[in-house]
């Protein structure tokens, strides 16, 4: 078995030979182990969405960063990251900047400036907090998947079969 790492590669004595064949047993014997668990663990349910919005909830909140409240925002709790069940029953992962920042670009949208400052910064902050955010998520061992209609992250239902 080549991928056993033997502590005498070459034995030069019994003491070494039996120390080289109770390295194959323990390997053999976790090999065994691992199977077994990767089948128990195919007929485990899938993790409810609201388990995986709390577990999602809380590693962001580990990396340091604030998460809004999942209640209806009022301008004095937006901004952060924002984390929720859409309607397909899926964990979502987006940045909400600060009202402020929300309402001056939306205003210049509505007048047809999106070339402003304002407009820019948005943009700006929001493709950058995505993109941490992906990189924070992965950090923490979530799949994650970029919607086609919106911005911030898909959470993946975890696999029970990966390692």
């Amino acid at each position: 078995m080549a991928s056993i790492n033997y502590p005498y590669p070459d034995p030069k004595n019994n003491a070494e030979r039996d120390a080289n064949r109770q390295a194959a047993d323990d390997y053999q014997r976790q090999e065994e182990e691992a199977a077994t668990l990767l089948r128990l663990a195919e007929d485990l349910a899938p993790v409810t969405p609201e388990l995986l919005l709390d577990q999602v909830r809380l590693d962001l909140a580990t990396a340091g960063l604030h998460v809004a409240p999942p209640a209806p925002l009022a301008d004095k709790d937006q901004g952060g990251v924002l984390v929720y069940i859409d309607d397909d029953a899926q964990v979502v992962v987006d940045w909400l900047p600060h009202a402020r920042l929300d309402r001056a670009a939306l205003d210049m949208v509505e007048a047809d400036r999106t070339d402003h400052q304002a407009v820019v910064r948005y943009e700006t902050v929001r493709a950058a907090m995505n993109t941490a955010l992906g990189t924070i998520l992965t950090g923490f061992g979530y799949t994650t998947r970029r919607p086609q209609s919106r911005s911030g992250h898909l959470i993946e239902q975890p696999s029970s079969t990966r390692p």
